[in-house]
């Protein structure tokens, strides 16, 4: 079982369920949120009578895309990176320095982890305006993204390429 082209690896049925069930989600999510800007367009403009929560339920629910996606369906090659100095090197180089780079990232992430779930459970106290969502919901997504950001770099730091 090796790399796969889009920097993941191949690690049999179960990942690729669970890979196409990450995806699905992500989906669903980005369609939920056309769907929510679709209603509240024509509430404003067909019908004159403008949904007042449609506009938070769209934001959280493209916050929640975005890191979902960030977290369990992109690979690590898929994200925006500045890998000028990484092509320009040799390939022995190169690789040490990219699994250098992964470790340094997964202990960053890693140790600002408690740090931002301290913070997050103290977002319990405030709620969303309109739907009255508890704020440590809303944003648990971005301690799921980096925790599974810590956990993709620190694999990739020691799996074989």
């Amino acid at each position: 079982m090796g790399p796969q082209a889009d920097g993941g690896s191949d690690g049999g049925a179960l990942s690729l369920v669970l890979r196409r069930a990450a995806a699905a989600g992500s989906a669903l999510l980005v369609a939920a949120v056309f769907i929510a800007i679709l209603i509240g367009v024509a509430r404003r403009y067909l019908f004159g009578v403008p949904l007042v929560w449609i506009d938070e339920l769209s934001t959280v629910l493209f916050v929640w895309s975005i890191f979902w996606t960030g977290a369990c369906v992109l690979g690590l090659r898929e994200h925006v990176s500045f890998d000028l100095v990484h092509e320009a090197l040799p390939a022995r180089v190169a690789d040490l320095l990219w699994r250098a780079v992964c470790v340094l990232v997964a202990v960053a992430f890693l140790a600002a982890l408690p740090k931002l779930w301290n913070y997050i459970g103290f977002l319990w106290r405030e709620r969303t305006p309109a739907l009255q969502w508890r704020l440590d919901y809303v944003y648990a997504c971005f301690a799921l993204f980096i925790a599974a950001a810590a956990l993709r770099f620190a694999w990739e730091a020691v799996r074989r390429r």
